[in-house]
């Protein structure tokens, strides 16, 4: 953890020096035959896909253990993996067929047994507890033989598919044997195109391709090493170094060097992660910002414009104030961004009581998002000249990620949230009772369990374009912007395709 302080321009300043020193970069060199060497921020805490929501996670560790299904990025459609299909027998109650002729790496059989099993996983609050917004709606699942299992809800979900690719199979002797999510996630088992060949923590993490797939072989691959570098701009040097064939999360700053440079791309996504700052007004975390005035005069204190031209060359999204995006349901085309406006920032404080303004503490990761540090420290120069003191408290990944499941990211947090493509589960995160939720309104709370169970798409656009109002009003966070993804991509790469949510699979893809 590290405290520091530092202005907007100064920030901005650190990127425009950063980008120089890529002037002269080894070119990229052919990396080994049949590796797929791949850079991102941090290195997995667990190798269980469903330890946790966070997308590098579940890429790894997915590697080895596979779903039942797979929603691409360009269908709304589950695809199976693990099985066959599904069907609806009524609103509630759903049929799952199970591929056949299938184990897992140790030999256990992959049949409706394990199937169940993961699902008892699954919906266990207390080993699974990110999922809990997924498993709520599951009351149970049962055998029906050995390839087929009933799955039943408890309530109707508009986002089913979602639902069923979230739920990883893991083999009930083994993870017995391990005891259960630490063990199987430092030494994984699974049916996918990979094992595990060695893991040294923060350090390299190295697959070898299982001989014994069930499924398609990805051609060329036949090892995977993955490495940890926190540095966005040490990961793209790397990249055009011809280090890696992927690098994950490059900055703005390298990404014209990258795309210049022969054999590289930039792959560019628009983002399902929204970034606000949260702005906490749950009880007993007491502090200005409970006093909806001093929460909107930090939303007029902020140029999110400025920070999309300065620190993103334009290549990121404004919010429109609101925290879902043009494409979903329940996008609200009357709501419209905070203006940047100081003076309104500083009489709002001063109506509030804080005529002189505070002092307050605003955590952030280092390492986490692309250009997280900058951001934070052009928000917090912005604050600044309003009046409102930041402390700044610099979090390495692992260690943001641990505050944000126990609401410790609080008074002020600056976060990304990327869930599946769906509003239910984009404003869940927002319920006074969730997880990571720095959010405390009834009212929005009832708005949030109503789109959950609704069907009819005219009324779930309704419900969450009122859900979208109150959480302008209120400005229960800061509304930063929705990001666009960056990836560097070696020319040896084929098939590589990520989805908004930074979810990306091995299926359909090669080495040249």
């Amino acid at each position: 953890m590290t405290i520091i302080r530092r202005t907007f321009l100064s920030g901005l300043m650190s990127v425009s020096l950063l980008a120089s020193q890529f002037v002269g970069v080894v070119p990229a060199s052919a990396t080994e035959e049949g590796v797929l060497s791949i850079a991102q921020g941090f290195d997995p805490v667990s190798l269980w896909p469903n330890y946790s929501t966070t997308q590098e996670q579940i890429n790894v560790g997915s590697l080895i253990v596979e779903p039942l299904f797979w929603v691409p990025p360009d269908s709304d459609e589950a695809q199976p993996i693990l099985a066959e299909g599904y069907e609806l027998v009524d609103d509630k109650t759903v049929r799952i067929s199970l591929r056949k002729n299938i184990q897992f790496t140790n030999g256990e059989p992959f049949n409706a047994d394990a199937v169940v099993h993961s699902f008892d996983i699954f919906t266990d609050i207390k080993t699974t507890p990110a999922y809990g917004r997924y498993s709520v709606v599951i009351d149970r699942a049962e055998k029906v033989d050995d390839h087929t299992v009933m799955l039943y809800l408890n309530q109707r979900y508009p986002a089913l598919n979602l639902v069923l690719s979230q739920v990883f199979i893991v083999p009930p002797a083994y993870w017995q044997e391990v005891g259960g999510p630490d063990g199987f996630g430092s030494k994984p088992i699974g049916t996918g195109p990979f094992k595990l060949a060695d893991w040294v923590r923060d350090s390299e993490l190295v697959m070898e391709a299982n001989p014994d797939y069930w499924g398609e072989v990805p051609e060329g691959i036949e090892r995977i090493v993955l490495r940890p570098i926190p540095d966005d701009m040490v990961r793209a040097s790397a990249l055009m170094a011809g280090e890696f064939d992927i690098a994950t999360n490059v900055p703005i700053a390298a990404s014209a060097q990258i795309g210049g440079q022969s054999g590289l791309e930039v792959m560019s996504i628009p983002s399902y992660r929204i970034f606000t700052v949260s702005l906490s007004n749950l009880p007993g975390q007491e502090s200005p910002l409970h006093d909806v005035r001093v929460r909107q005069a930090i939303n007029y204190a902020v140029d999110k414009e400025g920070i999309i031209k300065g620190l993103f060359q334009g290549q990121a999204r404004s919010l429109n104030g609101q925290l879902l995006r043009k494409e979903q349901v329940g996008f609200n085309p009357d709501i419209s961004d905070y203006p940047y406006d100081p003076e309104k920032a500083k009489a709002l404080l001063a109506e509030a009581g804080y005529p002189d303004g505070f002092d307050i503490t605003f955590k952030f990761p280092t390492g986490r998002y692309a250009q997280d540090r900058e951001v934070a420290e052009a928000v917090a120069g912005m604050l600044g000249a309003v009046g409102v003191r930041t402390r700044m408290v610099s979090l390495e990944p692992g260690e943001f990620l641990r505050q944000l499941s126990g609401r410790e990211l609080q008074p002020m947090g600056y976060v990304g949230l990327a869930p599946a493509d769906d509003p239910d589960l984009q404003l869940s995160q927002y319920r006074s009772d969730w997880r990571y939720s720095y959010v405390n309104n009834p009212e929005l709370d009832t708005l949030i369990d109503a789109g959950g169970s609704e069907l009819d798409r005219a009324k779930r656009q309704e419900i969450y374009r009122k859900s979208m109002r109150i959480m302008h009003d209120q400005a229960h966070v800061l509304f930063l912007y929705q990001g666009v993804d960056l990836y560097g991509v070696s020319e040896r790469v084929n098939g590589f395709a990520p989805r908004g949510d930074q979810r990306w699979v091995i299926y359909g893809m090669s080495l040249n």
